[in-house]
This record gives C-alpha cells, structure tokens and sequence, in this order.
C-alpha cells in the first residue's frame, strides 16, 4: 500500500501525470512539484533533459551521502530517470513546509551557518572531477568560447550586457582564480539565498532547490550569497551597507574568510550573472518569456556593479580596521 511503501520515481510521476501534484512556482530550467504520498507530502524535481545526465544522478546522491542528518537538509528519498526517447532526471524529497523570504537580508545568519556546515561536511570526503564543478567553472576553463557562444543573443536592447562581459570579465576571472584552491573542496549547494531558506518556526530551517548541487574548490556559495542575501530587494541590486558588513563579519567568524578578501568575494559571486547561451535558449524553450526576463534580470545586475563592488570594498575596509 502506497500509504506504508516508500516512494519510487515511477509511482511519484505516475500522480504526477494523473493530475495529482501541485505544480510548485518557479523560473529555473527544471518543474517541481509538490505530490501526495501516503498522508504526507513529497517535493518532486523533474529535470530538464538537457540537464539529465548519469553526472547529474552521481552528483546529487554523492552530495546527499555528505548531508544526511544534517538538521536543515531534505534527503533524497529516491532517484531514477523517467522516460524513454529523453529520459529525465527525478529527483524526490520530503516536503519542506513554511515560509520562504522575500527579504533575504532577515536569513543572512542562517545562510552563513549553511555554508559553515556545508564547509564542514566536505572534510574527508573525496569527489570523482566529474562531480566538481560550479557556475565560475565554465569561465575560467572556457571563457573565449562562452563569450563567442553568447555573442549572437546580445543584440539590440541587450548590447549592454556585452560591452559588460568585456569590461569585467578579465577582473572576476582573476578573483575566482585567487580563490580557488586544490585542497579547499567543499559541498556545492548553487543557489542559496533567503528564497530557498523555508522557515516553519523559531529555529526551524530547511534549505531547499539542489538542484544546482555538487563540490566546489571556491567558496563559490559565498560569493553568490554575497549578491541574493545583502540586496535591498528583490528584482534590484542595490546593495544595502548594513547587510553587506553583516554577512562579511558573519564570513569571517564562521569561515575564517578575511576582510581582505572580500572584493574577490563579490567578482566571484559575480560570475553567475553572465549568461550564458545554454542557459538563456533552454530557458527560451522553457517559455518564451524567460529568456528575455532573464537577460533584463542580469543586465540590471551589471549597471549597478562597480557601485556595489566599491561598496563591498569599502565596508571590508572599514570592518578590517576596527577588528579586534
């Protein structure tokens, strides 16, 4: 009985395709749901065939065997492919419920304690190369191409954001690059912001959306946080200076991540705002509406750059001198 049995891909898709699943909001390149299962609630990731592949089904499982029992993490429950012609990576967890934020800024302690644990649970663990890779990785391996790729969608409205890509790309690569160390592998999460923080009360917190999951030799989830968690608000990138010295006090306590630093910080975390071709077509394919969304997303985030670099810089400057 489905009430006593645990869940398998086949039966989760099965409800899926019978109407049975909430169909769970969201812009990234894979569908969630949200499926009932034996009086409990599952969440439900069915990936996109461009991005199912026997890496990916290593990849999760390899970081679920480095998470579980973590308070904050939502285990894997079961995994397989779905699919004859273009198979599909299902992926399925317990439903985390509560309250997501739409100011990030309230979740920056609870970030930072995330990348504390996730840099604390890679210890001893060892990673095939296949598995260790993030959103920095295609730029610094192949930014000549990348660029060249993305060339023929940075037209009309969005010539900015190549003259961008030529202006700044040099300067992050080279961050990323004074950040990455051989021995320094970590746990990936790829998207952690307060969005992905569900809060179902004091000092409950799961951390959702792995999609983006796998092993990092750069602090990677930092730098990205760095943008998602000390912004004004959502839709914008204005930094907000209280925020920013928070988060970077929080980095260096708990991940002994020094001010001096930070600025590389940033331009790492930067580079998940280029777009890339890959990802505006399938997102393009996904709905017509996104890929255009999410170059207006970006090219927001690039006119406001150097202000926000030189922000960060000055607050790390000034949390530097008044140290202990």
């Amino acid at each position: 009985m489905r009430g006593t049995a645990p869940p398998t891909v086949p039966g989760v898709v099965a409800l899926i395709a019978a109407g049975q699943a909430e169909l769970l909001d969201g812009r990234g390149l894979n569908t969630s749901y949200r499926v009932p299962w034996g009086g409990r609630s599952l969440s439900v990731k069915v990936h996109c065939a461009e991005r199912s592949s026997a890496a990916e089904f290593r990849r999760i499982g390899s970081v679920d065997s480095a998470l579980r029992g973590t308070a904050w993490y939502p285990p894997v429950l079961g995994q397989g492919f779905h699919g004859a012609e273009r198979p599909r990576l299902v992926v399925v967890r317990p439903y985390a419920p509560g309250t997501p934020s739409d100011d990030a800024r309230r979740h920056i302690g609870g970030v930072v304690d995330v990348l504390a644990d996730l840099a604390a649970r890679a210890q001893g663990v060892r990673a095939e190369e296949a598995l260790v890779a993030d959103y920095a990785s295609p730029w610094l391996e192949g930014a000549p191409s990348e660029r060249s790729l993305v060339d023929p969608l940075l037209t009309g409205e969005w010539r900015g954001l190549g003259r961008a890509m030529d202006t700044h790309l040099g300067e992050l690569r080279r961050g990323a690059r004074r950040l990455t160390s051989a021995d320094g592998l970590r746990v990936h999460h790829g998207d952690l912001h307060g969005r992905n923080l569900i809060s179902d009360g004091p000092g409950r917190l799961t951390v959702i959306d792995w999609d983006e999951a796998g092993f990092s030799r750069r602090p990677a989830d930092a730098g990205k946080a760095l943008w998602l968690s000390c912004r004004l608000g959502r839709g914008d990138f204005a930094l907000d200076p209280r925020a920013t010295g928070l988060f970077l006090g929080r980095l260096r306590t708990r991940l002994g991540i020094p001010y001096s630093g930070a600025r590389d910080l940033a331009r790492l975390g930067a580079l998940w705002f280029l777009p890339r071709h890959d990802h505006v077509t399938l997102l393009g394919r996904r709905d017509t509406s996104l890929g255009t969304w999410y170059l207006g997303w970006v090219l927001r985030f690039w006119t406001r750059f150097r202000a926000n670099l030189d922000l960060v810089a000055r607050t790390a400057a000034a949390l530097e001198a008044g140290a202990p």
